[in-house]
């Protein structure tokens, strides 16, 4: 498998942002992201305003940057800084409590309306995360509901820890391999229109030049060949 960075070995930079509500552990799976080894402080504070993180990701094509905004999950935070939040994002991590149905709920009924206001929701890949799965015994979200949410919206899911740890990087590394899969599949579709039309312009020219040869040779040059 290449782990090859970009050729002037610089890797690519991807903003990606996190949605939920307040207290389903958005800040801890960053926190437990960016630094796994640290022990998980149980009083983290509620996030006022916005904070963001840097971490480097592997992909199938090689590493890569995460630049990873977390928000207020607060109602009177987002409204106002949304717009801010979602420019030039190219992934969003919608996080809800498995714990907790109504942080579920919250996903259809108020973020990815949210979502679709303030980016155009298509171009963002998307991934579901069920964080604290650690607290199974009280589980209020199936896995079943989280999968039809899903296939509703056109993404995957992942059901993660940031307490125990489990899942949080391969959470964040297949968000971003969908990311930098995107941007290079975009980047060699650009290439390729160019090559066509540059093949159809000299077609032209070609047809151009025959056609005018056909009536008149001494017409050739008005082609433009």
């Amino acid at each position: 498998m290449s782990r090859t960075t970009s050729a002037g070995g610089k890797p690519p930079l991807y903003k990606i942002v996190m949605l939920g509500d307040s207290g389903v552990g958005k800040t801890s799976l960053v926190a437990r992201l960016t630094n796994p080894d640290r022990p998980l402080n149980h009083d983290i504070s509620a996030t006022m305003g916005i904070e963001f993180d840097t971490q480097m990701l592997d992909t199938e094509h090689g590493k890569v940057k995460a630049q990873i905004w977390d928000t207020a999950g607060q109602e009177r935070f987002a409204r106002v800084l949304l717009p801010t939040y979602f420019r030039k994002a190219k992934g969003v991590i919608l996080v809800y409590d498995i714990s907790n149905a109504k942080s579920f709920e919250s996903l259809s009924e108020r973020w990815m309306a949210q979502l679709n206001d303030h980016a155009s929701s298509d171009d963002l890949a998307k991934l579901l995360v069920g964080n604290k799965s650690d607290l199974e015994a009280s589980r209020e979200v199936s896995q079943e509901k989280a999968q039809q949410f899903c296939q509703e919206y056109g993404m995957e899911m992942l059901e993660t820890s940031a307490k125990s740890g489990e899942n949080v990087l391969k959470a964040f590394e297949k968000l971003i391999g969908i990311v930098h899969d995107r941007a290079l599949a975009a980047s060699k579709n650009k290439t390729g229109i160019k090559g066509i039309n540059g093949n159809q312009q000299n077609t032209v020219k070609l047809d151009d030049h025959s056609g005018a040869q056909d009536a008149s040779g001494s017409d050739a040059s008005a082609c433009g060949c």
